[in-house]
């Protein structure tokens, strides 16, 4: 899945993710996302084997004026967890974040798709697949 065009005029870049190999299964937040790289909160190695990316939540409530400031506990966000080759976690993050800077990279960047139909990883990273995509429920701020 290689997409080229611009989604908007400040060029914006998008994280796309996808942890459904099975085309014919219904796809849900949990099988697919696609996360603006602005959302990106930061990337942690969380074992030899894996890295979680984490972003800002995607679904937000109306706020009813009892919730603590998301932004500031960091209790509600999105998560992405990348299995990656043994030790090479900041080969990945590198990977991820150099992909973001590029001006010649095209505004939706496949950074794990594992799709029956061809699965598609970062160039430069050592993903093996896509993990866990982690969408939280509604959280006003």
């Amino acid at each position: 899945m290689t997409y080229t065009g611009n989604i908007n005029n400040n060029k914006e870049k998008y994280l796309y993710f996808r942890t459904e190999g099975n085309d014919a299964s219904a796809i849900t937040s949990a099988h697919a996302a696609i996360f603006p790289a602005s959302s990106l909160m930061g990337i942690a190695h969380t074992s030899r084997t894996t890295v979680t990316l984490y972003f800002k939540s995607m679904v937000r409530g109306v706020p009813s004026g009892n919730e603590a400031d998301a932004n500031a506990n960091f209790d509600n966000n999105d998560s992405v967890v990348l299995v990656v080759t043994t030790e090479t976690q900041f080969t990945t993050i590198k990977a991820i974040i150099e992909a973001i800077n590029n001006p010649n990279l095209p505004s939706v960047i496949v950074v794990a798709n594992d799709d029956s139909g061809g699965t598609e990883y970062l160039s430069g990273s050592t993903i093996t697949t896509c993990g866990a995509i982690t969408v939280s429920v509604a959280y006003a701020n």
